[in-house]
């Protein structure tokens, strides 16, 4: 499971930077301790809410859970937020105090290490996480979480390589001002990462329909089904969190019996669920012969 993967991983960075910032007093090692400590919660929150996501209906949710993902992306979002305020608040306060714990020259090296290896874990985490969401895709597949996920650790390759940057600044130069500055910009990096999350929450809140390259591959499966299939209109799709809502009007012969329609109808629901196999298709029958505004 790769997001427990991530928890476990990021747990330990998150460990080894809370040292690194005891060590140091770093403004920007601390900026990056928040976004792992962060990246620990929300990874280990995400693995319950994906699996919770991908249960299947029942009496009470006949829609499904996709919610779940939703509800963790915008938890996600607003603790990213509070945790970027907190660091600019402590970053501001630094400056204004102008107050730096003296950086030990013993203790350089580890810090120093621990944030590239920050960067390159974060990396690394963030391509594993999109190869899982790329086989996703091939199974017609979207997923909040992994994608936010995802997110979170491309934002750790940045933050970390900017505290590199940071402990070397002060080790060489003695000033905390530039390290106290690049913790302003990994607070930045934090709202950065808050701000498509709770963007994507929105669209998935107000039912946003889905891609348009989603739309037209729904099309396209349904004329390759059966010659008969004479198009399909009112098409609505939406997403939430994994799932995919479909439905629309389908044209066929009006000469068509009803049982022959209606088994032609299965077979297109079919093939688009076997693209898409987590979508709830609903579809309804139209003769040719009615106007497609009468209808």
């Amino acid at each position: 499971m790769p997001l427990k993967k991530a928890f476990f991983l990021s747990l330990l960075l998150t460990v080894l930077k809370l040292v690194g910032f005891y060590l140091s007093g770093s403004m920007i090692v601390l900026a990056s301790f928040y976004d792992s400590f962060t990246d620990s919660l929300i990874s280990y929150l995400n693995y319950i809410f994906y699996r919770k996501a991908r249960e299947k209906a029942d009496l009470q949710h006949p829609f499904g859970h996709g919610g779940f993902e939703v509800v963790s992306s915008l938890i996600q979002g607003f603790m990213i937020s509070t945790l970027g305020l907190l660091l600019a608040y402590q970053t501001v306060i630094k400056l204004i105090k102008n107050h730096a714990n003296p950086l030990d020259p013993h203790s350089f090296p580890f810090v120093l290490g621990i944030m590239l290896l920050s960067t390159v874990s974060g990396y690394g985490i963030q391509w594993y996480l999109g190869r899982h969401e790329k086989d996703l895709a091939d199974l017609g597949e979207a997923s909040l979480t992994i994608s936010s996920d995802r997110a979170h650790y491309m934002s750790d390759v940045y933050t970390n390589g900017l505290g590199a940057i940071g402990i070397v600044s002060v080790y060489m130069s003695g000033s905390h001002t530039l390290d106290s500055l690049l913790g302003l910009v990994g607070a930045g990096f934090l709202f950065k990462t808050a701000w498509p999350l709770l963007k994507d929450t929105f669209t998935h809140i107000m039912h946003v329909e889905a891609e348009p390259d989603v739309q037209k591959e729904i099309l396209s499966i349904a004329l390759a089904t059966d010659h008969l299939v004479e198009g399909i209109h009112r098409l609505r799709t939406r997403r939430m969190g994994p799932n995919l809502f479909i439905d629309f009007h389908l044209k066929l012969p009006a000469y068509m019996p009803l049982a022959d329609a209606h088994d032609l109808g299965d077979r297109v629901e079919d093939s688009i669920k076997a693209k898409y196999p987590r979508a709830d298709v609903l579809i309804h029958l139209d003769p040719d012969n009615v106007p497609d505004e009468d209808i």
